[in-house]
């Protein structure tokens, strides 16, 4: 039997090279997601390794649970899990009792099956029974809608609160109002302000309690005001029964966390706990233009009992910014 690998910087492009030596009936022995020196080992980066021979078909339905359980481990280094012997075309994606078997016994599949249109909507199907999804924000005419962003320092509040106020002034064309705690970061109302000026929307700034409740209600005839909080470790609980406290004052009617998608599962599930008791109601994921694929996320978000609402994938103001939904993760996921 003739065992090639194959490496690439993309699944497609590996893919591509087990077809141009094996054909389609190409057999995938073992696939992951590893990290290659470059530049006398000053330089990383990820590909894909596929490892493959020559064979026959089996059925589509196995390739995607291989690939959701590499989702729940590390993005490195991943060991695809094998299912069951016997699997047929019927059986539910919710079964994921499958075990990892030695490589010389793992179920063999073809190119084809791992074609990426075939795998995204596999995953489709996979997201849609696991996980939750809220949607876009949703303003009724006439009733101003408030809504915070809160989260970890770094993890992008003001940039997403930009986002969202471009998104609603310019293609919804609602009124949109900014609302900055300037009192805990430097620089940060000033950033803001810029942009507010940039999207031509007033914006304001508050450093107590107090104030916020009185600039809030000066903003009432607004349809949608956005607040942006300072960041914090989840471990500040004084911090955070400071932010606490600005929420209700302002009487905010969703608090979105902000968690970065480069993150762990375990600093992602501490800090959703932590934020959880400042009424966050939803989740926004940002910084996916820097993640390896899903990841830990798959894992968190399966165990998460916060709807996802947004996706930030880049520093463009105007487009990287997303409502979250089953086909744009299964694009991510099969992304390197």
């Amino acid at each position: 039997m003739h065992i090639k690998t194959f490496r690439a910087g993309s699944l497609q492009d590996a893919l591509a090279a087990v077809r141009g030596e094996f054909g389609e009936n190409a057999r995938v022995l073992h696939t992951r997601e590893v990290r290659e020196s470059r530049l006398f080992g000053l330089r990383r980066q990820t590909v894909v390794e596929i490892t493959a021979t020559e064979g026959e078909k089996t059925p589509v339905v196995q390739m995607a649970d291989s690939f959701v359980n590499q989702l729940q481990e590390s993005p490195y280094d991943v060991e695809s899990l094998p299912p069951k012997n016997q699997y047929s075309r019927t059986k539910t994606l919710q079964d994921q009792s499958d075990e990892p078997v030695p490589l010389g016994t793992w179920p063999q599949l073809t190119a084809t099956q791992l074609n990426p249109t075939i795998l995204q909507q596999n995953l489709i199907l996979r997201f849609q029974q696991d996980l939750r999804f809220g949607g876009p924000l949703r303003l009724i005419d006439g009733k101003r809608r408030t809504v915070a962003l809160v989260g970890p320092t770094g993890v992008g509040k003001t940039t997403t609160i930009c986002k969202l106020a471009a998104h609603y002034k310019l293609k919804e064309l609602k009124r949109v109002a900014l609302l900055s705690m300037d009192a805990f970061r430097i620089g940060a109302a000033e950033q803001l302000r810029q942009y507010a000026a940039t999207l031509g929307v007033p914006m304001e700034t508050a450093s107590d309690p107090e104030r916020l409740r009185s600039t809030a209600k000066r903003l009432d005839p607004y349809d949608l005001l956005l607040l942006d909080t300072p960041g914090t470790s989840p471990r500040n609980a004084a911090k955070l029964a400071l932010i606490g406290a600005a929420l209700d004052a302002a009487e905010v009617d969703e608090t979105h966390l902000l968690l970065a998608a480069t993150s762990n599962a375990a600093v992602l599930a501490e800090t959703a706990r932590a934020f959880l008791a400042l009424g966050a109601g939803s989740l926004t994921l940002t910084k996916l233009d820097e993640a390896v694929g899903l990841g830990d996320l798959y894992r968190f978000l399966k165990e998460n009992i916060f709807p996802l609402r947004f996706l930030a994938t880049g520093q463009n103001v105007a487009a990287d910014l997303e409502v979250a939904g089953p086909p744009r993760l299964a694009g991510l996921a099969t992304t390197v």
